[in-house]
């Protein structure tokens, strides 16, 4: 049996440690190269994911879906582990307090077969961890997602950073309901708020989130209570790589996210 649940908190662990001295250091923010994404690649990020997948790769064969290193391993492994090493790198290289590392474990080939996810705040220390057959839990106690399904009591968390403007204009009637629009620039972090219910909905529609970056709070969120879909309201089912992009609609029960879509 895979001791999944310590695999994960040691890798969240190590990634703090890397995370603790680079700080220390000021060399994080140093490029060294482009990651899998496009993206440019941090001292920070290569360290971190280097360290992760050395701890999940004492399990053996493993397909993985990384954030700098990409895709790699068999194709036909029973687990498929997801990795962001650090979601909201442009917050780490600004120093604005808000980034995590993101790890989920899929025993399948959807995102509906994350069995183990795990998401470490590394500015508090916060870890997130959830199992598909358990509860959702931050640092060890159970958490639920927000009972508000009043769209003028809702704090909403909604990303609309490098989209258009008519997506921009689709939100206009959901931004100008609630009682507050939010973003803090971690999605996978941010939608471990909605899962504890600091916030009450969570809204990318720009068709620009990826598997590695959604995947680990997906879980948290599910087993804390929250619903999900995509932005017409249907499951969310994207392929499990590097490239495919989809949007997704969060909020803490069924009754908000009806009244989130209607918007």
């Amino acid at each position: 049996m895979v001791e999944w649940e310590s695999l994960l908190k040691e890798a969240g662990e190590r990634v703090q440690e890397v995370r603790d001295r680079l700080v220390a250091s000021q060399q994080g923010n140093e490029r060294v190269g482009e990651g899998a994404g496009g993206d440019t690649t941090m001292r920070v990020d290569k360290e971190a994911e280097d360290e992760i997948i050395e701890v999940v790769m004492q399990k053996g064969d493993l397909r993985l879906v990384a954030e700098e290193r990409g895709e790699s391993g068999p194709k036909d492994a029973r687990w498929t582990v997801i990795i962001d090493p650090i979601d909201g790198s442009s917050n780490f290289e600004r120093q604005i307090p808000f980034y995590c590392t993101s790890i989920a474990v899929l025993d399948g080939k959807t995102l509906d077969d994350a069995s183990h996810a795990l998401v470490r705040n590394l500015v508090s220390g916060d870890t997130y961890y959830a199992e598909a057959a358990g509860y959702a839990t931050k640092n060890g106690s159970e958490i639920k997602s927000s009972l508000v399904n009043d769209l003028r009591e809702a704090m909403v968390g909604v990303d609309v950073s490098k989209t258009s403007l008519p997506v921009v204009a689709s939100l206009n009637e959901l931004i100008s309901s609630v009682r507050r629009q939010v973003h803090f620039g971690a999605n996978a972090l941010e939608a471990c708020f909605l899962a504890e219910g600091k916030i009450d909905g969570f809204v990318d529609v720009r068709d620009r989130i990826r598997v590695m970056d959604m995947a680990a709070a997906y879980l948290i969120g599910k087993r804390a209570g929250a619903v999900f879909s995509d932005r017409q309201g249907r499951p969310v089912k994207p392929a499990v790589n590097v490239k495919e992009r989809f949007s997704i609609v969060g909020a803490g029960n069924k009754a908000l996210h009806a009244k989130m879509q209607a918007d």
